[in-house]
């Protein structure tokens, strides 16, 4: 992207990109936890007076109480950052990346309804891949995790031979999501500019600036 993509500011309000999504989020979790290794990224969901949380975050759904951390142990990509997250729950964990603006309640809300303790995650396929950072993890799932990043592998789907996944079709998503664009990622200045569009946005808007 060429600057920090989760520091984005997405209009109309130019709120920063990181915000955005944990307020997307904010419906339907009780306990929010941003992974940011960069101080910046974790400033950015802060007032800059007494340094609690910004009151759009704070504020918003009664009960929701947001974080922001760094990962237990640095340079190890988004596994890291679930391993970090699962030993700070109890039970079911949604792991979301923070570049997906157009991330639905409703699309997270119906993967939480399908936690059960017949399965550890649960994982929905789109166009034939696994989507496995917009999922759901139980805590059971971490020593798995750890076992993994101990033998050096950082890939996501590297430790669900040692868990119960229980993976959800494309078509049972697609009636909350016609378009999928819960798992759109931001990578690209291409793909910014197609996510503004999306929202209703100026396509140079939040980037040109």
């Amino acid at each position: 992207m060429g600057r920090d993509k989760l520091l984005l500011p997405v209009p109309p309000n130019g709120v920063p990109l990181i915000l955005h999504v944990v307020e997307r989020l904010l419906p339907v979790v009780d306990h929010a936890i941003v992974l940011a290794n960069d101080a910046k990224i974790c400033a950015a969901l802060r007032d800059t007076g007494d340094g609690g949380l910004n009151p759009k975050v704070a504020g918003d759904g009664p009960g929701t109480r947001v974080d922001c951390m760094a990962d237990d142990e640095s340079k190890q990509g988004p596994l890291g950052g679930l391993a970090t997250g699962l030993r700070r729950v109890e039970g079911w964990a949604l792991a979301v990346a923070g570049d997906m603006p157009l991330v639905s309640p409703v699309v997270c809300k119906y993967l939480i309804g399908l936690a059960d303790c017949d399965y550890d995650a649960v994982v929905a396929t789109v166009d034939g891949r696994a989507q496995p950072l917009l999922a759901l993890y139980h805590r059971r799932c971490l020593p798995a995790v750890e076992k993994t990043l101990a033998e050096g592998s950082r890939r996501m789907d590297s430790f669900w031979h040692a868990i119960r996944v229980r993976e959800v079709p494309e078509e049972t998503v697609r009636p909350l999501d016609s378009e999928l664009r819960s798992f759109f990622n931001a990578n690209t200045p291409a793909e910014w500019s197609e996510a503004l569009a999306l929202l209703g946005c100026s396509p140079h808007s939040g980037w040109e600036s």
